[in-house]
């Protein structure tokens, strides 16, 4: 797990190092003074992506070129040593031990995080791209041909788009590139779905726990095209339709995670305070499915509950996150967020204009 991190130019952190050195870490201030910066940060070691924004230029300090991030951690095999570097158009370098690595996904692999914040409601009020991210961060950690796969069906989606844009494209040109994206389609939609019995027992789980008033809630998977449609044939057939829309219309890379309940769609039937705690369940779910099948802990991050849940909620979530999790770090405007976790062993930091104290 953590034991140590950097950050150099990120946001509001001119130069800090934050040692969380409990099982679970309180970070308190005001409103713009770094909380949720330092979870971004951690979060963006560990995925590749921020959980704010799309525009990964606003990560560098205003005043500088470049950012720098850097964490020591605890694994199995004893401890790692992970860094990454960016200015505001891209990733410059990303090291393990030391030694460059061409991608971050050794680093993900290695260092599993999660993140608990506003936005994750967008698991259930969102498009299907945030459930299609979710289900895929599990199977990149637990199914180890998955990735390979995945960037397979992401090339070859793009080689037949980019022909699909062709005024002068013939059909017969888009042959090669309709089979291997239904070949790749057909592989990750199968593994997709020999976990979804479990990812649901363990998320049906979860819900039970976060609130006894919250209808029942069943999970399935729209593969990406029609169920007993042949994929290869779809996408022959919709090649017309695909040529004036520009773009591959059916596959896996369009799969959804359908969530409904005897009503409708949780989306359309449930409250928003229903509806975050469906997202939060799923967070859960997954992280417990991790834990099970490959015996590796995330690193749960959890952005000022307070502000989203009433304080029955948020004890339950809470208590949930740190059943679940041997580490876990926390952010809140309230510092007495922190008898939340009475039974555990927990820190509290301060942090004020990007610098952090423990208090």
């Amino acid at each position: 797990m953590l034991q140590r991190f950097h950050l150099h130019q990120f946001r509001n952190y001119r130069d800090q190092v934050f040692v969380p050195d409990s099982a679970v870490t309180v970070v308190t201030g005001e409103n713009g003074s770094g909380k949720t910066s330092l979870l971004e940060a951690i979060y963006l070691l560990g995925s590749g992506r921020s959980f704010r924004t799309a525009r990964m230029a606003s990560l560098v300090m205003a005043d500088t070129n470049e950012c720098t991030l850097f964490a020591e951690i605890a694994t199995e095999q004893g401890p790692r040593r992970v860094g990454i570097k960016r200015n505001k158009q891209a990733l410059l370098d990303a090291r393990l031990d030391g030694e460059r690595v061409a991608g971050l996904s050794d680093i993900a692999r290695l260092f599993p995080v999660q993140v608990l914040h506003p936005g994750t409601v967008e698991l259930v009020e969102g498009g299907s791209s945030a459930r299609r991210r979710y289900l895929d961060w599990a199977m990149f950690h637990v199914e180890h041909d998955f990735v390979g796969e995945w960037r397979r069906l992401r090339s070859a989606v793009e080689q037949r788009n980019k022909l699909l844009k062709q005024p002068s494209l013939k059909l017969r040109e888009l042959t090669v590139w309709d089979r291997q994206v239904a070949e790749s389609s057909v592989r990750i939609d199968s593994l997709r779905r020999r976990y979804l019995p479990q990812l649901t027992a363990l998320f049906n789980d979860e819900l039970a726990v976060f609130s006894a008033s919250v209808p029942a809630v069943g999970l399935s998977l729209h593969s990406g095209w029609a169920a007993g449609e042949d994929i290869a044939e779809a996408l022959t057939a919709g090649a017309e339709q695909d040529k004036r829309r520009g773009f591959t219309s059916k596959g896996a890379h369009r799969a959804d995670l359908v969530l409904s309940t005897e009503e409708g769609s949780v989306r359309e039937v449930f409250s928003r305070g229903q509806q975050k705690i469906v997202a939060y369940a799923l967070v859960m779910a997954q992280v417990r499915l991790i834990r099970e099948l490959v015996g590796r802990d995330c690193l749960m991050l959890v952005d000022d509950l307070t502000s989203e849940l009433d304080r029955e909620n948020v004890d339950r979530v809470m208590s949930a996150v740190i059943r679940v999790s041997r580490q876990v770090i926390v952010t809140s405007l309230d510092p007495a967020l922190a008898p939340l976790t009475k039974e555990t062993d927990y820190t509290v930091f301060h942090v004020e204009h990007g610098t952090l104290k423990k208090v």
